[in-house]
């Protein structure tokens, strides 16, 4: 098992070059396949948002503010692409069979309509998504994305931090969260790639008034039918933020991976994220492997 297609989606935002870094990283070993992808708003759907009496010059400037803002996205994102395949020494192509002999490909696309849709639908035909940390007070559409291809996908979600660079390796000491849930199990199953290639791994089993520190040695057990050799980490939480706890963890482990099973709930809007993961999401130095 290896990531052969990965997808990245983009915002033409300043965090597209780093998670081109780390989708090209990840496509490497397999000699896989990047897609990069920049979904864009339909123009149209900003007129319902306007109300009734609103006059038809006026809906015309804001569909052409729109398809402005989406097209200075666009070039940003194609630029970075196009740096990033150039970077990986990678060759464009939109088919395995388009550059015989190729051992790292990409391509770049661009749909308009639902960006959450285009998202969701393009990262189920993919091994692993990876997007740019969202920044706490950032959100809207990106954020959106990020959740949805998270919890509608049923695939991985990288979510890699601005100042990564490639150079500084992707996976080679992973810290894992576990907790036994359903969540953690499925961030488990689809990080073995990952898991199986690194040189160190680290299970952390925060004890909770719900969860048992000793899991992760259960964990640690099925690890090691795997061929992989786990170290454990059995911190009692004492009234600290979990998601505090775990990046303070990774700081002191020198991980430069957190595989984290990426919690959510429908209250209030559709889809919300766990406080632990939301935490982790927005605070994090690291790259961080996600599963729901």
């Amino acid at each position: 098992m290896s990531y052969r297609k990965i997808l990245s989606v983009l915002t033409g935002g300043a965090g597209d070059r780093a998670a081109l870094a780390a989708a090209f990283a990840l496509a490497r070993p397999a000699g896989g396949h990047v897609l990069g992808l920049v979904p864009n708003p339909d123009p149209r759907e900003a007129v319902p948002a306007l109300g009734e009496g609103v006059s038809g010059a006026l809906v015309e400037e804001i569909m052409t503010m729109v398809e402005q803002e989406s097209r200075n996205h666009r070039t940003r994102a194609r630029q970075a692409f196009d740096a990033a395949l150039a970077e990986a020494g990678a060759t464009l192509a939109e088919t395995p069979d388009a550059v015989a002999g190729a051992s790292l490909t990409g391509h770049f696309r661009e749909v308009v309509g639902s960006q959450e849709d285009a998202a969701v639908v393009e990262a189920r035909l993919a091994d692993i998504s990876v997007m740019a940390q969202v920044g706490e007070t950032v959100g809207g559409e990106a954020l959106l994305m990020l959740e949805a291809i998270l919890l509608a996908s049923a695939r991985p979600l990288l979510v890699v931090p601005p100042a990564f660079r490639a150079e500084t390796g992707l996976g080679r000491r992973i810290l894992l969260a576990w907790n036994g849930s359903r969540e953690s199990t499925q961030a488990v199953a689809q990080s073995l790639p990952l898991l199986k290639a690194a040189e160190a791994v680290t299970v952390i089993a925060v004890e909770t008034d719900k969860t048992e520190g000793a899991a992760g040695r259960d964990l640690a057990g099925y690890l090691a039918w795997h061929g992989i050799k786990a170290q454990v980490r059995q911190p009692m939480a004492e009234g600290r933020p979990v998601g505090a706890l775990l990046l303070a963890t990774v700081e002191a482990a020198g991980a430069d991976l957190l595989v984290l099973g990426g919690y959510g709930h429908s209250r209030l809007r559709e889809m919300i994220l766990g406080g632990v993961t939301r935490h982790v999401l927005y605070n994090a130095a690291l790259p961080v492997l996600l599963a729901h």
